[in-house]
């Protein structure tokens, strides 16, 4: 499933060229403080990877990081296909975009999700994107994914007056040292389990319990376990917990099968994935739901720390709401107008088949042109009659059965109980 082919310029937006991406992160490096910029001669790439492993995180840092490490990903990888665009007027209007937001967007679109990366001290250049009517149609649906709190926070304001929002939101943690995850305590060692990469064959049952695999296809997930890092836990040789790196670059989809729950999987699964991530290059980071207690304590242990709150969310207008309420108008006045026309029909069928029936003799009548053409008056007047004569008829039965009805009541049960007496 690859993305079709991209609009090169919108209104407010152009496409990066494939030459530009290491641009893009090369400026994005530029919002750290001076005295993180002493690596400034090194590639933009591995300026990058240095400077996100050096605490403390400056919150423009931070604040990139998911949309930097979706860049990272698709420059070092390419696990899916992206579009990158940036302002007309980058970088001194730094604001920067990528299509799609997600792999499979509800209705299969480019442009029908977005993911999105300003400086929260620039949260005033989001108005280039509510502006953009090339690009994005916010007539309809648009779904943004995973961006930081407050560029959802100002989204959000400019959307007002204009729908519904709907909001899910995570906590990023990110492992400072992760060479330091490996020396958590670890439980006693079972030969009978084990921590193994993840192969093709385990990508449909992951891709089955995956929670939001309305969001996902089953392609990603075979990219994914044959691209980036994968793990799972083995017992006796059954797949019992599995996670993998996304092509955002966090760790996701740790999911553990009911039976195997409460036996420390997870703790492993994140210690050897957080190990061979940062071994590829990538920096270790999970988002984690806020009212997940247990698995932000897990992480904990692993040294990851929480950076900032991101959001998912899915903007709908109230104009695409009403369309959907008069479509289901129209089709429900069509479906009770094609009844009424086969009820019709079939009456006019009825009509000429009781007449055909008191007409027929030995020597059939040579048909008039009017019976062979009826008017409207005629089908309505052999209709009434076709009706007068189901009722004559329906009439005769309910006597006729009132009457063997009381024939049987005369009846005694004697065959009954001759039955049960054998």
């Amino acid at each position: 499933m690859e993305c079709p082919e991209a609009t090169e310029r919108g209104r407010n937006f152009r496409l990066l060229a494939e030459k530009e991406l290491f641009q893009l992160l090369d400026f994005l490096t530029g919002y750290l403080p001076e005295s993180l910029k002493a690596t400034s001669e090194a590639s933009p790439l591995a300026r990058l990877l240095f400077i996100l492993q050096l605490p403390p995180f400056n919150v423009i840092v931070v604040s990139v990081l998911q949309f930097h490490q979706t860049l990272l990903t698709y420059i070092q990888d390419r696990v899916w296909d992206f579009n990158f665009y940036v302002a007309n007027n980058w970088p001194d209007d730094a604001i920067c975009l990528h299509f799609p937001g997600m792999t499979l967007s509800p209705h299969g679109l480019m442009f029908e999700s977005v993911g999105v990366f300003c400086p929260n001290d620039r949260l005033e250049l989001l108005t280039l994107l509510r502006n953009e009517d090339i690009l994005i149609d916010w007539s309809k649906p648009l779904y943004i994914n995973f961006i930081h709190h407050d560029i959802a926070e100002e989204l959000m304001r400019l959307y007002e007056g204009t729908g519904t929002i709907e909001r899910v939101v995570g906590d990023v943690f990110m492992c400072e040292n992760p060479q330091n995850a490996d020396s958590a305590e670890e439980p006693n060692e079972d030969p009978d389990i084990q921590v193994r990469p993840l192969k093709a064959e385990h990508a449909e049952g992951i891709y089955e319990l995956y929670p939001a695999n309305d969001m996902e296809c089953h392609e990603v997930f075979l990219r994914l376990i044959s691209t980036l890092p994968a793990a799972g836990v083995f017992a006796k040789e059954s797949l019992a917990a599995w996670m993998v790196q996304s092509y955002y670059g966090a760790m996701f989809s740790m999911q553990t099968k009911p039976e195997y729950r409460r036996k420390g999987y997870g703790t492993k699964l994140a210690r050897y994935l957080t190990q061979r991530v940062a071994e590829r290059g990538y920096q270790p980071f999970v988002v984690i739901r806020p009212e997940n207690e247990a698995s932000q304590s897990l992480y904990k242990k692993l040294g990851f720390r929480k950076l900032y709150q991101t959001v998912r969310m899915t903007f709908m207008p109230s104009t695409w709401q009403d369309e959907e309420t008069k479509m289901s108008q129209v089709l429900r006045e069509n479906l009770e107008n094609a009844v009424r026309q086969l009820t019709i029909e079939q009456k006019i069928v009825d009509a000429f088949r009781n007449e055909e029936t008191i007409t027929i003799t030995d020597e059939p009548e040579k048909r008039s042109e009017e019976d062979e053409n009826p008017s409207e008056e005629q089908i309505e007047e052999r209709i009434e009659m076709t009706e007068l004569r189901n009722e004559e008829n329906t009439e005769e039965q309910s006597a006729d059965n009132a009457e063997e009805t009381a024939n049987d009541s005369n009846q005694d049960d004697g065959g009954t109980d001759a039955e049960y007496a054998e």
